[in-house]
């Protein structure tokens, strides 16, 4: 299997990761165009690829990536 098969998502699963990182972005003030805005887009592709595989599942695993985890 090749990286950029890997790498494919489907509609459904684009919607999911789109969604954290727009909800994301604006509770951060990020803009997703801008390098901080790529960066969270790629680390949250990793995410959803190792298994976070919802909105809310998403968010958690940034707020854990970010230290800003909520105890």
């Amino acid at each position: 299997m090749s990286f950029l098969s890997d790498m494919a998502l489907e509609q459904s699963e684009i919607e999911v990761v789109f969604g954290a990182l727009e909800e994301w972005c604006q509770k951060t003030n990020v803009k997703i165009d801008s390098p901080d805005g790529r960066d969270v887009a790629t680390v949250m592709l990793g995410l959803y690829k190792t298994g976070h595989n919802s909105k809310p599942a998403i968010l958690e695993a940034m707020l854990k990536v970010n230290g800003l985890e909520q105890v």
